[in-house]
């Protein structure tokens, strides 16, 4: 197991093959789930095998054909879910994450106001004013839970939206870029590109290229 943000690198015997799973669990939108744990690097004894049989099962659904029916939904967030479970029986519980927990039910309110709403943009004081707060107690709870700005924390949420709307709809760039909010398409294309590395046009082309039946 390697936590998220921790630097590896991986070596192998010629010949040998090795299965990999890049996994996030999130609350509240962006808290990881494992960072309410102490994950062991090597699970050993009875959580092994349990761990190993949990990771079996999600690699063979996620590698499954049938990847938009119901059935298969449910059965990969099952799995997902299974092998969450193991891990997190074999690691050893934070006490941080429940403080953390309390200022993110918290700012609930504004979180699902973000959601609902990627365009026009609620404003800080608007967030602020949704959970009974004041804009600099508001700024200090969200950027301790969260760890960014509230203005940092919205413009990733209306670019990972941008990128759905790329890939699994047909609006133009400067279409997307008006329905989110941005002023203007080079302004969304100069962000998107900041995040991802990529222009909007090139992202889009390439995921659709690796998706199956498209």
């Amino acid at each position: 197991m390697v936590s998220a943000g921790a630097r590896h690198a991986l070596t192998f015997a010629p010949g040998t093959m090795a299965n990999g799973l890049h996994i996030h669990f999130s609350l509240y939108h962006d808290m990881d789930v494992f960072s309410g744990y102490r994950v062991p690097r090597v699970i050993a004894g009875e959580a092994a095998k349990n761990a190993a049989l949990a990771t079996s099962a999600l690699t063979a659904t996620l590698a499954r054909q049938d990847n938009i029916s119901l059935e298969a939904l449910a059965t990969r967030h099952a799995d997902a879910y299974r092998f969450l479970a193991e891990i997190l029986a074999a690691s050893r519980r934070q006490p941080e994450p429940e403080h953390r927990l309390a200022t993110l039910a918290r700012l609930q309110v504004a979180l699902q106001l973000i959601e609902q709403r990627p365009a026009p943009l609620p404003s800080v004081a608007e967030l602020a004013e949704h959970c009974s707060l004041s804009r600099n107690r508001f700024g200090e709870l969200f950027k301790s839970a969260l760890g960014m700005s509230p203005k940092q924390y919205i413009d990733q949420r209306r670019l990972r939206q941008a990128m759905s709307m790329l890939v699994h709809g047909d609006a133009s760039i400067a279409d997307i870029a008006e329905r989110l909010g941005f002023c203007d398409a080079y302004h969304f294309s100069k962000r998107f590109k900041a995040l991802t590395g990529q222009s909007p046009q090139h992202y889009r082309t390439h995921v659709r290229r690796s998706l199956p039946n498209r």
